[in-house]
């Protein structure tokens, strides 16, 4: 009986299998589902503190990282609760807590980030404190994600009383962030986009928003809460939404959906 002879494949069919396998095998193209939300110490707009109600909002979204702003950590006012701990056991994500002062009633008053991927390292930083305003910091980690690929992850909530004094607070973050590579800023920055304190925003980083508002949330007329990023050329919005929820804060959540481009 003959042999049959073995049908050479084409060149060009081999060379676009090798790119493909090449490419999936390196982890170049992958997505980051980033969420950003003031969670108003899980005080809904029904004035009942339930941060399962919260959990469960961020759950539905599958997020890989979370920024959240006005959580509480062993505060009398919200039962004692570690929110940030809390949130960790709630969501299955990885939590990082940066206090900014201690709360007058006792315990901690800060901002918190939310992760999927392991955090590589994490640091607090104050920012610039107009005298007789409340302070202010910049919470950043560094995570690991798709293939060993790095990612700065910040997230702040800027002076809601002082244009002047935001303004110094997007600057100093700017510095801080000058040199951060693939990065993504979040943030309540308590400031439209018109103001002078997101055009000092947009001289390093890109809005991931259109201009649909985000608070309040019963009456949704101001955007005040913003996802950033960095570079364009690595970083592509796939999706943005504004979750529309009114009653667990007083503000909107805003979702966006990268795709990371080697």
């Amino acid at each position: 009986m003959a042999m049959p002879v073995p049908i050479p494949m084409p060149k060009i069919f081999l060379s676009v299998s090798l790119f493909i396998v090449l490419f999936c095998s390196a982890g170049y193209a992958s997505e980051l589902r980033v969420l950003c939300y003031n969670i108003h110490i899980g005080i809904g707009m029904d004035k009942k503190l339930d941060l399962e109600r919260t959990a469960k909002l961020i759950k539905e979204q599958k997020p890989d990282l979370v920024a959240l702003q006005e959580v509480d950590r062993n505060a009398n006012r919200t039962e004692k609760q570690d929110q940030a701990a809390l949130l960790e056991q709630l969501t299955g994500l990885k939590a990082v807590y940066g206090k900014t002062l201690n709360h007058a009633s006792g315990g901690e008053y800060g901002i918190a980030i939310l992760s999927r991927f392991p955090v590589k390292e994490s640091k607090m930083t104050p920012l610039p404190l107009q005298e007789g305003y409340e302070p202010r910091g910049l919470l950043e980690v560094e995570v690991e994600f798709a293939d060993n690929q790095r990612l700065r992850f910040a997230n702040t909530h800027l002076c809601h009383r002082s244009e002047e004094g935001r303004v110094q607070q997007v600057k100093r973050i700017n510095d801080l962030l000058k040199d951060a590579g693939l990065a993504i800023l979040c943030g309540d920055f308590n400031a439209p986009p018109e103001s002078t304190t997101i055009k000092t925003a947009l001289e390093q980083w890109t809005d991931a928003g259109d201009s649909s508002p985000t608070f309040s949330s019963t009456n949704p007329t101001r955007k005040i809460d913003y996802i950033f990023y960095k570079p364009t050329s690595r970083l592509k919005v796939k999706e943005m939404k504004v979750l529309q929820d009114n009653i667990t804060s007083d503000h909107l959540p805003v979702l966006v959906v990268f795709e990371v481009l080697p």
